[in-house]
């Protein structure tokens, strides 16, 4: 199984169509369709978010019929499958209550949930390591003496 985390997914057609030729999944044996007697299928190639949605991986699997989530892939069960916790017939644009998952770089507003969770999980690390403001540095700079010193005149006295 070949996966690869990517910054950013195809965004139309023609950069998909590129980035599938890359890949070259069609060249890859597989023999996961065989136990559903629907006869030989190939991998084809997918962009799609992870199951966190805080990633985006390219991923060579069986497409299948996604109903109006966003397509994840998920790396425990490695399987294409739809993302429950995003409803993309309620996003703007929405995506339709069925589609096919190979073709998910059609519907942008499903990457746009990793672009969203990657600049908070960047917001959140830089507000914890640099404090805005001069206060908010110099409490956190007392704030470890003044309860070192309370527990020392405190515990004592109890």
């Amino acid at each position: 199984m070949t996966i690869k985390y990517v910054e950013k997914c195809p965004t139309d057609a023609q950069s998909w169509k590129i980035a599938a030729k890359k890949m070259n999944c069609e060249s890859i044996e597989q023999d996961c369709s065989d136990s559903f007697n629907i006869g030989r299928h190939q991998f084809q190639y997918h962009c799609v978010i992870n199951a966190w949605r805080n990633a985006t991986l390219e991923v060579c699997a069986l497409n299948r019929t996604i109903f109006g989530y966003c397509t994840e892939y998920n790396i425990h069960g490695t399987v294409i499958q739809d993302n429950y916790r995003a409803d993309c017939t309620k996003f703007n644009p929405p995506c339709p209550s069925s589609y096919n998952s190979a073709e998910a770089y059609k519907y942008q507003t499903c990457y746009d949930l990793v672009r969203r969770n990657r600049l908070l999980r960047e917001y959140t690390v830089t507000d914890w390591t640099h404090p805005n403001s001069a206060s908010e540095r110099l409490c956190g700079t007392l704030a470890l003496p003044i309860l070192t010193i309370l527990h020392v005149i405190l515990v004592p006295v109890l």
